[in-house]
């Protein structure tokens, strides 16, 4: 004898209901894949019913290249060894400002001191941070008690803020396990 199928045997059917779920399932997906593409555009199709959960931000120039950076933005990531700035030695002394300058080219340099890190609150929110001459990014990344910038030594740190437009603002900060504050906050409004 062989084991040969019968001609009368149907195999085994799928339940009815079975069809009706994938379909559904489909159906949901698209729709889902739908609404997240039109939440997340300028909200044209939807006539302004769908609002974007990020405001529109001003850009200083022309966009760049698909997957490069928007213009302004730093490539360098704080804290990473090849990218952090160096310390120079403490400053010293009681004064907390320097003025120097002559005629009508003055300018000024707020000392400050912390144990650990700086944030900033700077306006222009786009400004241009540098550390001891390394650009580390824009003021906004270090805007929130989350995002603040670590130094990597004890020491002293020349920050320089600038924007196209205004006038530059530099403090120094001087890390150190006796300073008073944990971080320093620069609260900076350039003027033009």
């Amino acid at each position: 004898m062989t084991d040969e199928p019968h001609p009368h045997e149907e195999p085994p059917m799928m339940p009815r209901w079975v069809p009706g779920v994938i379909g559904i399932v489909l159906v949901a997906m698209a729709a889902l894949a739908v609404y997240t593409g039109v939440r997340y555009r300028t909200p044209t199709v939807a006539n302004g019913v769908v609002k974007s959960q990020r405001p529109a931000r001003a850009t200083t120039g022309a966009a760049g290249a698909p997957g490069e950076p928007e213009p302004g933005a730093s490539l360098m990531f704080p804290g990473d060894a090849d990218n952090a700035p160096a310390a120079h030695d403490a400053v010293t002394g009681r004064a907390r400002a320097e003025i120097t300058g002559t005629g009508n080219v003055i300018s000024s340099t707020v000392r400050i001191w912390a144990r650990r890190g700086m944030m900033t609150n700077v306006v222009p929110d786009d400004a241009m941070v540098s550390v001891n001459d390394l650009v580390i990014g824009q003021a906004k990344q270090f805007d929130k008690a989350d995002e603040n910038y670590d130094f990597p030594a004890p020491g002293s740190y020349t920050i320089h803020i600038s924007a196209p437009g205004y006038k530059d603002q530099q403090f120094i900060v001087t890390v150190a396990d006796d300073a008073k504050q944990e971080i320093a906050r620069l609260d900076v409004k350039l003027a033009k």
